[in-house]
């Protein structure tokens, strides 16, 4: 549950001046963190007020899940998304790179044979996406180590994410949340912004939102969720708020969906 300050804290940004900007995470924000990630999926009831937000303010979501399967995972109309840890977008802007998808391809199945090759069990783990392959051990801790020797030298152009329980191989390309949160808030012209997020890469979309604020004074609130040991200290440090579920982010959502009067 909400505590009062939470609730103030989020009456105040629907009273600033607007566009009002909602950016959020996806997996462990408003998707719970599962052992499959192909078995996650945002509640019911928080695709709802989405759906309410996106009739008065801008909604965005900014994911390390490609283009493709975030869209499937909010079908929301009205919401756009990046994807692939800014990488791909449902818009056109110069600060999403563009990518050599055939190369790519190419380079990305050299590391998927690697670590293969080096760690036969991996093979149930991997998970090949539009832009990236994760390589997840959730379900089986001990393959961390490996699967990091396994993935200590990667050809030119790709480097190493660290995620929650996942490392992921993708293009080295100047990318990232942070980078997609600025061109979300040129897109829209945001004047106030709501950031949620509880993993590593959601700490370059904070401190973008800090940067802004810096720079043009716009109202930021930040909201970190917890996921316990797995929650980098960075997020908690960052944010306004600390929750401790998806089901209190969407808390937040409809709090901020009732003092906007939708």
């Amino acid at each position: 549950m909400l505590t009062i300050e939470a609730i103030e804290r989020v009456k105040a940004l629907a009273a600033a001046r607007g566009p009002l900007l909602v950016a959020s995470d996806l997996d462990g924000t408003l998707a719970p963190i599962v052992a499959n990630a192909s078995e996650a999926r945002v509640p019911a009831g928080t695709l709802a007020v989405l759906d309410r937000l996106a009739q008065k303010v801008r909604v965005a979501v900014v994911t390390g899940r490609d283009l493709n399967t975030a869209r499937r995972m909010v079908p929301v109309e009205g919401v756009d998304v990046v994807g692939s840890h800014g990488l791909e977008a449902s818009f056109d802007d110069p600060l999403i790179p563009g990518v050599d998808r055939v190369a790519l391809s190419a380079a990305l199945e050299r590391v998927e044979q690697q670590v293969i090759t080096a760690v036969p069990s991996s093979f149930l783990h991997i998970e090949r996406k539009a832009v990236s392959t994760a390589f997840h051990y959730r379900k089986a801790p001990d393959l961390e180590g490996p699967l990091r020797a396994a993935l200590a030298t990667l050809p030119e152009g790709l480097r190493l994410r660290d995620g929650r329980m996942v490392l992921e191989v993708l293009p080295d390309a100047e990318a990232g949340k942070g980078v997609a949160l600025t061109a979300l808030v040129r897109r829209y012209r945001a004047k106030s912004l709501l950031a949620i997020g509880d993993d590593a890469t959601d700490v370059a979309m904070f401190e973008a939102a800090l940067e802004l604020a810096r720079k043009s004074g716009m109202h930021v609130l930040l909201i970190g969720v917890s996921g316990g040991k797995e929650t980098p200290p960075r997020i908690v440090e960052l944010a306004d708020l600390v929750v401790g579920s998806p089901a209190e982010v969407l808390e937040v959502l409809e709090t901020l969906a009732r003092a906007l009067g939708v």
